[in-house]
């Protein structure tokens, strides 16, 4: 069997406090290098956090500039969709007019054109057309052909004959008519007056006829009473 030899360390009394200083001057390094580290990545984040607040100023006023700039677009669409709508609506009652002259123009050229016409008051183009909502529009002309021709005031009934209940019915316009307050219905013109409207006939009520009566103002006797059968258009 192998004899150990035991392994003898001869003790120095300063060995202890070298290996102490040592370790005191490695805590000392590691809390400068530490510190010194420290200081470096605090002032970069303090740069980097200036940086970014700068760019958040910047940020906020383009933010801020964007807004302003959309309020103005959206101002300006407001404004332009306004007037464009104005300009249609110009637009539509500029259409209304043209075919109003349109309508007067060729009515004056019938007017012109048409021996056959009675002399004095006449009614003619009677139209009717039905509405979705079961009320009809109608619209006819009243029309003057004298010697003289000059404005002159006209008073003007209507009736829409019928039957109801299986007997004969009479009813004035303006009991049809929302906008006809009261008849007789004066008119002023010099060679025809377009005249139209809106009526609702009661439940049960069959239209047959259309009468209309047109009178000078000085006058009692009717110089025009026609009648006209209950046509619809279209």
């Amino acid at each position: 069997m192998e004899e150990r030899k035991p392994i003898v360390i001869t003790y120095r009394p300063g060995q202890a406090y070298w290996v102490l200083g040592a370790i005191l001057v490695i805590i000392i390094a590691a809390l400068f290098l530490g510190r010194y580290w420290g200081s470096k990545v605090f002032d970069r984040e303090m740069i980097e956090k200036v940086q970014l607040e700068t760019r958040t100023v910047d940020l906020e006023s383009q933010v801020l500039e964007s807004n302003r700039n959309l309020g103005l677009i959206k101002l300006s669409a407001e404004v332009d969709a306004v007037a464009l709508e104005n300009t249609r609506q110009e637009m539509i009652v500029l259409q209304r007019q043209i075919y109003r002259r349109g309508e007067e123009l060729k009515l004056y050229q019938d007017l012109l054109q048409d021996n056959n016409q009675p002399k004095g008051l006449s009614v003619s183009d009677l139209n009717l057309v039905a509405m979705d909502d079961g009320r009809f529009k109608y619209r006819w002309v009243a029309r003057q052909k004298t010697v003289k021709m000059q404005t002159l005031s006209v008073y003007s009934d209507m009736w829409i004959l019928g039957m109801q209940d299986g007997e004969a019915v009479s009813l004035s316009v303006d009991a049809l008519d929302d906008q006809v307050k009261n008849l007789p219905i004066k008119l002023e013109f010099k060679y025809f007056s377009i005249n139209q409207g809106i009526i609702q006939l009661p439940e049960g009520f069959e239209p047959e006829q259309v009468r209309i009566t047109l009178r000078y103002t000085w006058m009692k006797e009717a110089q025009s009473d026609q009648k006209f059968d209950w046509k619809i258009e279209g």
